[in-house]
């Protein structure tokens, strides 16, 4: 487990290193109507990260092991990412990270073998959301470069 951790703690160095040099006057721009903004991306992340923690701790805490798939553009919208503070989210999303190691690494063996059931990736213990969360910050990685690229155009 300690692999799939000090992985996590790279990707979110990656994408926030890459964040933090995010043109200011650019990060709530969006290459078109549907792509999400860097500001978008950053809090997509957030309540991402804590989506799993409160899975993780579902895992741990009860019997329910269903874990329902969420809709991304619907959340943004509600929760009005765009409009929120991108270093501020920057600052939560590390705290965030920060809590879900501190979460993980607590847990016993036995418990990290726990599995819960995701409406589209089926089985899961948490071996496998850590590695769904780490391929998920490089999956944004690569999309906030591209907006980059877009929007600076």
């Amino acid at each position: 487990m300690k692999d799939k951790l000090k992985r996590l703690e790279e990707t979110i160095k990656h994408v926030t290193d890459f964040a933090e040099r995010f043109p200011p006057g650019m990060v709530t721009l969006k290459p078109d109507l549907i792509a999400f903004s860097a500001n978008e991306i950053i809090y997509h992340l957030l309540e991402v990260e804590e989506l799993w923690q409160r899975r993780i701790k579902q895992l741990l805490h009860t019997s329910d092991r269903h874990f329902q798939q969420i809709d991304p553009d619907a959340l943004a919208k509600e929760h009005r990412y765009n409009e929120q503070s991108y270093e501020e989210g920057i600052a939560k999303w590390k705290a965030a990270r920060k809590q879900t190691i501190a979460l993980v690494s607590g847990m016993t063996p036995e418990q990290s073998m726990l599995k819960g059931i995701h409406s589209r990736y089926g089985e899961m213990d948490t071996a496998r959301i850590l590695d769904t969360m780490a391929d998920h910050d490089m999956q944004h990685l690569r999309q906030m470069e591209r907006t980059l690229a877009t929007v600076s155009k």
